[in-house]
This record gives structure tokens, C-alpha cells and sequence, in this order.
């Protein structure tokens, strides 16, 4: 009899471990935009994130979220792996509240934040999901070599306990992780 019980016990706590780390399937989350542009030393990048219809239920039920926009400018190389030389990180925390109309943004980079509050759902998200003229300065830019801008977006989980966080520590703390490159945005100095 009690090894049945740890029997059941051990197939309930594979079970569960199972459905923890199984990722979730049909995820429509996509980068539709990145623009640039060069100008002198200057790229200015914007970039626009698509979400599902279940990330944007979960938002409007009142889940806050964090999206991390990393806007990172590499060096292109043929046989070795590309070189990271400079880049930006922008992190989104949505909040909502249907019930009481309060819909709020905390956007962060390595110098401000900034919080913003709207009168619509809508807005608000529209506005979270779109990054807007992030400069990124590229004087020191070898003349031979290629560049391109590579978008990662990730979506962050919400913290378990310090506890918990001990115990599962093999559980990805990430909704979601995109990315997406550019062509060649810079060739031979150009």
C-alpha cells in the first residue's frame, strides 16, 4: 500500500514537472518592424512587436507584463561567429485595470525612466509594443567590415518566491524569446 502511494506520488510530480517545462504551443509572437536609418555616426532603429490574443487577454485581465527590447548592432564575420559591438536594452512593464480605466507603462533604458498613463487600452498597448528612434552612436566603426542590427524580444515571467525560485531552478523564467536581423545596414564604411 505505501508503495503505491509513493508510486502515485512520484507520477503526479513527473506529471506536473512535464506540463511546467513543456513550452506552449502556437505563440504568435512576432517582430513585425524594424526600421532604421543612417545618418553620419547614427543609426536610429524603431521596432514593433505583435502579440497574441492570449498575451493581450492576460494584460487586460490585469497581469502585469515585462517586455525587454535589446537592439544590438553586430559585426558580420564568414567563418567565425558574428561579433556583438554595441547595443540598447528598453524593458516595458504593462500594467492594467480594465475596472478601474487606469492602463500604465514603466519604460526603462540605461539613463531614464519614464512613466506613462493612458485613457484606453488600446493605446496604451500600441504604444508599449513599438519602440521609437532608439540612436545608437557607431563612430569607431572599422571601413571593411559589415554590420547588422539584430532585435531580441523577451517576455518575462513574474518572479516566483526566493524559495521556489530555489527549488525550480531549471523552470525558464521567459514567456517568450524573438529575434529577428536586418540585412546588412553598414558596408565598407558606407
Amino acid at each position: 500500500m505505501l508503495k503505491m502511494n509513493k508510486l502515485k506520488a512520484l507520477t503526479a510530480l513527473l506529471l506536473m514537472l512535464f506540463l511546467l517545462l513543456e513550452p506552449l504551443h502556437g505563440a504568435a509572437q512576432e517582430i513585425v518592424g524594424v526600421q532604421y536609418a543612417v545618418s553620419g555616426n547614427d543609426i536610429t532603429v524603431s521596432v514593433t512587436l505583435s502579440i497574441d490574443e492570449s498575451q493581450t487577454s492576460l494584460i487586460r485581465e490585469g497581469l502585469q507584463k515585462e517586455y525587454v527590447f535589446y537592439i544590438d548592432v553586430f559585426r558580420r564575420w564568414n567563418f567565425w561567429p558574428d561579433e556583438f559591438v554595441k547595443g540598447k536594452r528598453i524593458s516595458r512593464t504593462i500594467a492594467a485595470n480594465s475596472v478601474k480605466g487606469e492602463y500604465k507603462v514603466i519604460s526603462s533604458d540605461e539613463t531614464a525612466v519614464l512613466e506613462k498613463r493612458f485613457m484606453s487600452f488600446k493605446s496604451m498597448l500600441k504604444w508599449a509594443l513599438t519602440v521609437k528612434d532608439i540612436k545608437i552612436d557607431m563612430s569607431g566603426l572599422f571601413d571593411n567590415d559589415q554590420y547588422f542590427i539584430r532585435v531580441t524580444v523577451e517576455s518575462l515571467k513574474k518572479k516566483p518566491p526566493q524559495v521556489i525560485g530555489y527549488v525550480l531552478f531549471f523552470v525558464d523564467d521567459k514567456d517568450f524569446k524573438i529575434k529577428k536581423d536586418t540585412d546588412i545596414v553598414i558596408k565598407g564604411g558606407k
